[in-house]
């Protein structure tokens, strides 16, 4: 059965207490053609990382047995002993190539990722209230640049909409990080960047 979607697998990290500001760390560790195969992934990666269930205060699995209170996509909701919060999701993302996939239906294809992080700064001044998505996977660099420049501008909306918007360009690494082509912010202080992330 083709599908006209891609199923990425996202770690997300959080620590809220770490005295500089909020760690905040996505991983995006696999992608698949199958939903299911992608689900079984996402159980498993925790523990791939090499985590114990037992270390968390808090270990949840979305095996469709029971209501599941933690939000739509996520399959995986762990709390560590200082609060850290660790939750593995599905984004599903719409197919822009005929992936190589395994018998699982695992993408073998070198891929990037174009994610979006929306920072609540209105909501939340430390910067803690936070999360990402993935827009968009695609085979080459350039491609997803290209879609990343996009992302924030579709409809009516530009850059001057903006009350800042910045883009990080040829190499040249902003303040955010290698990985970050875009900074905007909002009317009323929310953040948002766009990255480019390689699976490899």
């Amino acid at each position: 059965m083709t599908t006209e979607s891609l199923y990425v697998v996202k770690r997300t990290f959080v620590d809220p207490k770490n005295p500089a500001e909020p760690t905040f760390n996505v991983a995006l560790p696999a992608t698949f053609t199958d939903l299911k195969a992608a689900k079984n992934e996402a159980r498993a990666t925790l523990i791939k990382e090499g985590y114990d269930p037992d270390f968390f205060s808090e270990y949840d699995v979305n095996d469709n047995s029971k209501e599941w209170k933690h939000g739509d996509g996520v399959v995986v909701y762990a709390q560590g002993p200082a609060d850290e919060l660790f939750k593995v999701e599905i984004n599903t993302v719409p197919k822009s190539f005929e992936p190589q996939a395994d018998s699982t239906g695992r993408v073998q294809t070198p891929l990037y990722h174009v994610l979006q992080t929306i920072i609540e700064y209105d909501s939340d001044r430390s910067g803690s209230q936070r999360y990402s998505i993935v827009e968009g996977t695609y085979t080459s660099s350039e491609i997803a640049q290209e879609e990343g420049l996009r992302v924030l501008l579709d409809g009516n909306v530009t850059k001057e909409d903006f009350v800042e918007y910045n883009e990080y360009l040829d190499g040249a690494e902003g303040p955010f990080g290698a990985d970050v082509i875009i900074h905007a912010v909002k009317e009323g202080g929310q953040n948002v960047l766009v990255s480019v992330i390689s699976n490899r």
